[in-house]
């Protein structure tokens, strides 16, 4: 997977997609796979934007019941059990625990009737999934079972709790670049630092856009039959020009990494602004979300000041009584931008996503999507690719997304782990056998031959991560990765949960260093703009 720009001035696309996220992925994907010429940019790298928000679950709708959107819950079932056999290194079981209240639409009773009716949706749930990612049914908990569970809740305040399974995205970063992979593979042109500033116009058709390669700094100039805007919180930008807007309202949302350990479970709570609010164990932290903005922001405000993060903490800590989190806890600040639903005094979470068509505004070729769920954008994409058909007076043709990401071919993760084992537990270190079967599935085997050219690159970069050297240099020799940044932050999990420290930095740096054959003036370049990545993203304590 090379950066070559030159591809997209060559050719009209079919299909110019702008925004690089799981949406903007995923509808590549599906038109590329579909015979369509496309095209991608994205004006960071990809997933950085509010992909990298979302709150590392893969989730079948069970909530979703309990208000009897039927329809949202039926679509969030299938496409985790797509998602389990399109990817199933990529996911692990994850059992949520939900505390009840005496409630006549929340207790006991509810949620005994919304798991019937779970019974009903889900009956084919691992059909076809792996033996070690089948789900089991959700059961509902006595409130004894709950403290033997949880001995450090508070369960006078509940008469029991739920407990139902969806998947944990263990490799949530490598989950989104994998379909980047995918639309490569699939013969789209994809490039990332390109930022379209402007749609080009014939008349009354946008017929692609000017667009700026931020790594070059020089001007170009994509053409397209149809423009898909899927630039998240940049939706609105590429309209301006034109004089039109997406019509989409969006808010802020938040998610806390912190430094605090958590089990094996995920658990809900409940704050007193009536907001469910949950802790989900991550990489071994406990990761928390999601905090959405009460009021619809600026496209370009993606910032959360230190009084939301404290509001959020305080919401948290009422949510899980006997928490106490402090700012000092807290390691990284996930936030992004999503569809909103204006309402009177305030804004709220847009349940699905939104699509427009620009034609009855008065341009042809231009739609625009903002998606509200990361579990469903497969989804999404199936249906936005069977507009953009039409539009281009294509025959139908059908959808191929869920065939496996690459790297998903295999039967089982556990079978490939094991055999890894067995092949490489001598040459590697043991706990990144795991953590490379999970981030390149059947694929790991390029990582592990890469690993035999030096012995820095089969060694750990830091003893709290599992993260080799090797995967560093495939990031820039195969994955576009364009700065240090790229390769701690999204290629790798080595500065997932927080600033890695000056060793692990300093150790990534040596080894892209000599691989690049970067200068010492490039290297402390790259060594700053990791640090103010982290610092823009922790302003808040500031």
């Amino acid at each position: 997977m090379l950066r070559d720009v030159q591809q997209l001035t060559a050719r009209t696309f079919d299909v110019l997609v702008v925004g690089g996220g799981i949406y903007g992925l995923a509808i590549a994907r599906d038109a590329a796979t579909r015979g369509l010429s496309v095209a991608v940019v994205e004006r960071d790298d990809f997933g950085a934007g509010s992909s990298f928000n979302h709150l590392r679950t893969i989730h079948g709708g069970l909530r979703y019941l309990q208000n009897l959107d039927i329809d949202r819950a039926r679509e969030s079932i299938a496409e985790r059990r797509a998602l389990a056999r399109m990817a199933p290194q990529a996911l692990r079981p994850l059992s949520v625990v939900v505390p009840l209240r005496r409630s006549i639409a929340k207790g006991r009773l509810a949620m005994r009737a919304g798991f019937l009716l779970d019974r009903v949706l889900t009956r084919r749930m691992n059909e076809g999934v792996a033996p070690s990612l089948r789900l089991q049914r959700g059961q509902l908990l006595s409130r004894r079972e709950l403290l033997e569970r949880f001995p450090e809740m508070d369960v006078r305040r509940f008469t029991g709790a739920a407990l139902f399974n969806d998947y944990l995205a263990a490799e949530a970063d490598r989950l989104t670049f994998s379909w980047a992979i995918a639309s490569f593979e699939a013969g789209a042109s994809l490039a990332n630092y390109v930022e379209a500033t402007a749609p080009l116009t014939d008349g009354a058709r946008v017929v692609g856009v000017r667009a700026t390669d931020k790594h070059a700094d020089r001007q170009l100039e994509i053409s397209a039959r149809l423009t898909i805007n899927a630039a998240g919180g940049g939706i609105g930008a590429l309209l301006t020009p034109l004089g039109i807007s997406a019509g989409i309202p969006l808010l802020k949302a938040m998610n806390l990494v912190t430094s605090r350990e958590a089990g094996a479970e995920a658990v809900a709570g409940r704050s007193s602004s009536g907001r469910n609010l949950f802790l989900v164990p991550w990489r071994g932290r406990a990761l928390f979300g999601t905090w959405e903005s009460p009021r619809v922001c600026e496209p370009t405000d993606t910032n959360v000041s230190g009084e939301d993060v404290r509001a959020f903490i305080r919401e948290l800590n009422e949510a899980f009584p006997r928490l106490n989190l402090g700012p000092d806890d807290v390691t990284l600040v996930h936030r992004g931008l999503v569809p909103a639903v204006q309402m009177r005094g305030g804004a709220a979470l847009e349940k699905h996503e939104q699509i427009r068509d620009h034609a009855p505004q008065g341009f042809e070729g231009i739609m625009s999507v903002a998606g509200t769920k990361y579990t469903t954008a497969r989804a999404v994409a199936e249906r936005i690719v069977n507009m953009a058909l039409v539009k281009l007076g294509k025959g139908p043709a059908p959808c191929l997304t869920t065939d496996p990401l690459p790297g998903g071919a295999m039967a089982d993760p556990l079978t490939v782990l094991a055999d890894a084992r067995a092949e490489y537990d001598a040459l590697l270190p043991s706990e990144s056998l795991p953590h490379l079967v999970a981030a390149y599935g059947s694929r790991y085997r390029a990582i592990t031959r890469l690993a035999g050219e030096r012995k820095e690159w089969s060694e750990r970069v830091s003893d709290a991560c599992p993260v080799i050297g090797a995967q560093l240099v495939w990031a820039f020799r195969h994955e576009m990765a364009m700065t240090l940044t790229d390769a701690v932050v999204r290629r790798t999990p080595l500065g997932a949960l927080g600033y890695p420290g000056d060793a692990a930095v300093d150790a990534s740096a040596a080894i892209l260093g000599q691989e690049l054959g970067w200068t010492d003036e490039r290297r402390d370049a790259e060594v700053g703009g990791l640090r103010r990545f982290y610092g823009t993203l922790n302003a808040w304590k500031t």
